[in-house]
Parts: structure tokens; C-alpha cells; sequence
């Protein structure tokens, strides 16, 4: 089952997030896709230290084109660029449609 967030902390909307099965996607937006992400995972189910809204696909469009999700390649381009190095992302149509058909 699929499920969306906006992953917040405090007033700073952080990421837009995929629920898949037990794992946690995040919309990163210097790639333009979803990625695994263990932090965001560990904190969903253990720490909460953000916040979750579930959002539908169509709020999830909107705050990607608003730019939740982009992460500054100059203070952190190790991250940005194994994000970019990240063969097992997903495009965000892939987690919509996945989202879609859970809902049918």
C-alpha cells in the first residue's frame, strides 16, 4: 500500500513522501525523483521528531512544482550527487499510478 506525506519540521516543509509498504521515498527535486530514504523511515516509525501530513497526489504535485524536496548542492554535494548516482530511484508517476491503483 502507497501512501503520501509532507514531511515537516516545524513551519519548514522538508519533503514530499511515499509510504511503500514498510519503506519511506522522498521526492528529491535535483533529480526529479523518489529515493530511498532510511532517515526519514527510522523517524516515521520510531523517533517522530517531523511531522506527516498525508497528502493526495494532487497536493503532492503541487508542492513538488513549489520546490519541496530541493536540497542545496553546494552545502551538501556528496549527498546531491548520490542521490544523482541512485539507480533505484523512482519517477514520481511510478509512485502516483502505485498510489492510484491502492485506492481502487
Amino acid at each position: 500500500m502507497t501512501r503520501l506525506f509532507l514531511v515537516t519540521q516545524g513551519e519548514r516543509r522538508v519533503w514530499v513522501a511515499a509510504l511503500v509498504d514498510e519503506d519511506i521515498w522522498t521526492y528529491v527535486g535535483n533529480t526529479g525523483k523518489f529515493h530511498l530514504n532510511e532517515g526519514v523511515r527510522e523517524d516515521y516509525f520510531m523517533n517522530s521528531t517531523a511531522q506527516y501530513a498525508e497528502i493526495g497526489v494532487t497536493e503532492a504535485k503541487r508542492l513538488i512544482a513549489a520546490g519541496v524536496g530541493q536540497v542545496d548542492a553546494d552545502t551538501k554535494p556528496d549527498v546531491v550527487q548520490g542521490w544523482l548516482d541512485d539507480q533505484e530511484a523512482m519517477d514520481p508517476e511510478v509512485v502516483f499510478a502505485s498510489m492510484i491503483a491502492d485506492l481502487a
